[in-house]
């Protein structure tokens, strides 16, 4: 469910504006500020379609057809939310109802991803998230950027 009103981030213009005033304002640092543009410009690079979810702080989802496949919900490859959380979102719901026949991709590819995505953020196994600031930090960026590409040629059957 989206929401709407002067407080919440809907468009790409409101969230450059957010994180411009969020970082004019000492609430986030440069480095993260640039970090979550960069990471925006990559998903409309990578993905078949980025969406700004109305929320009160700059934030996106990727979303990639392969990924999909003929599952009928509305899934991410990820999210990133600038005062909130970094997420992998691997479709693992059409694999937990054994419905792998609904996406093209196999499921030891999402379970590499998010085992990729743990390595990286530091997190345990089995979490799909981090604080954004935090991955930010490790300066694991490009890093995390090369897994979704990765994940993503799978999702397409381009490897």
């Amino acid at each position: 469910m989206s929401r709407t009103g002067p407080a919440y981030v809907e468009s790409e213009e409101e969230l450059l504006s957010d994180l411009e005033r969020k970082q004019n304002e000492g609430e986030i640092s440069t480095e993260i500020a640039e970090a979550f543009t960069e990471l925006y410009e990559f998903g409309k690079t990578i993905g078949d379609d980025v969406k700004i979810r109305g929320a009160k702080n700059a934030n996106f989802q990727v979303k990639v057809d392969a990924h999909r496949g003929d599952y009928p919900n509305n899934i991410s490859v990820f999210t990133a939310n600038v005062n909130g959380k970094l997420k992998v979102w691997p479709a693992e719901r059409p694999l937990r109802n054994n419905s792998e026949e609904l996406v093209p991709w196999d499921s030891d590819d999402y379970h590499q991803y998010e085992r990729e995505f743990q390595s990286l953020s530091g997190e345990p196994h089995d979490t799909k998230e981090t604080d954004f600031d935090e991955f930010v930090a490790t300066g694991r960026l490009d890093e995390f950027k090369k897994i979704v590409e990765d994940f993503v040629e799978n999702c397409r059957g381009e490897v």
